[in-house]
């Protein structure tokens, strides 16, 4: 019954409980894990930075993001208020590889045998139910809210969304 299971995680407290329930599910029923993270585009700088620093992230990681917070920190000034700033992709590319080590020694912990590890981009509810019809999911687990509190407000939630228009079944872990 659930031999491919999709766990998207963002690095997250809620999706470190969905990567250690699908890999329970998949070790009990000998299925196949797909974990999936998508690059963290509407994290700030701040957030990737205390995500890093709970990861373990290289100093030079590290630096290189403490220079995207002052480079926020200088234009927001400059313009007498917050504006949008991008993180540089090869941060949060290499957040993605940090995030998905962790979830890889998460599964393997918990009893995960066969597993797949994918780093995409995109509009994450949309990459989700691409990635669960791709892989053929017989379920997706997720956490209930992600890193970002407020944009899942303001944007909607990511979890729902997915569980209103995904065909598998939708576990959403607190």
């Amino acid at each position: 019954m659930l031999q491919t299971i999709l766990v998207p995680t963002d690095g997250s407290e809620h999706a470190n409980k969905a990567v250690d329930l699908a890999a329970d599910l998949a070790g009990k029923y000998d299925g196949r894990m797909v974990i999936l993270h998508i690059l963290l585009r509407h994290a700030s700088a701040m957030e990737l930075k205390a995500l890093a620093q709970e990861l373990g992230a290289s100093d030079a990681l590290l630096q290189r993001i403490a220079k995207a917070e002052d480079a926020y920190a200088e234009t927001a000034m400059a313009a007498y208020g917050p504006v949008p700033l991008m993180v540089p992709d090869n941060i949060l590319i290499e957040m993605g590889e940090l995030i998905t080590e962790a979830a890889e020694k998460r599964a393997k912990a918990h009893g995960a045998r066969d597993f797949t590890v994918r780093v995409t981009d995109g509009a994450p509810a949309e990459v989700i139910l691409k990635a669960a019809d791709h892989e053929q999911a017989d379920a997706i687990v997720m956490g209930s809210r992600g890193l970002g509190n407020l944009t899942g407000l303001l944007m909607g939630s990511v979890s729902h969304k997915v569980a209103n228009h995904a065909v598998a079944t939708c576990i959403a872990v607190k």
